[in-house]
Formats: C-alpha cells, sequence, structure tokens
C-alpha cells in the first residue's frame, strides 16, 4: 500500500521576547497617544518602549497596524 503524507504547517508561537515587545510597544502607544494625540512619530514609540524602530516595525508594519 502507498501512502502519501501530506505536510500541514503548525500554527506558530510566539516567541517570549517578541511577546513582551509587542506588549510594550501597545502600552507605550496607549501613554503618548492619550497625552500628545495621534501624530506622535513612530520612532518616539519604539524609544519608549525601550525598542529600536526595527522592532516596532516588524510588529507593526504601518501607523494603521498600530
Amino acid at each position: 500500500m502507498n501512502v502519501d503524507i501530506i505536510a500541514v504547517p503548525l500554527p506558530r508561537t510566539e516567541r517570549a521576547d517578541a511577546g513582551r515587545n509587542r506588549r510594550a510597544i501597545l502600552s507605550a502607544a496607549e501613554r503618548l497617544f492619550t497625552e500628545r494625540g495621534p501624530d506622535v512619530a513612530l520612532g518616539e514609540i519604539a524609544a519608549a518602549a525601550g525598542l529600536g524602530r526595527g522592532t516596532l516595525h516588524r510588529h507593526f508594519p504601518t501607523r494603521g497596524d498600530l
């Protein structure tokens, strides 16, 4: 008997550090948007979260995603 095996990708789980980074970004964004309005620079949000701009854009590619 010939049996074909179909590979089904497993769902990816978020790494612990990636989850912490995402939460830090969201927390900083919420605080800065509340304090200063929606025009806060994304670089300022990244800095307030203690992260680089690349990390912010990896999680939230556009302002709308954030």
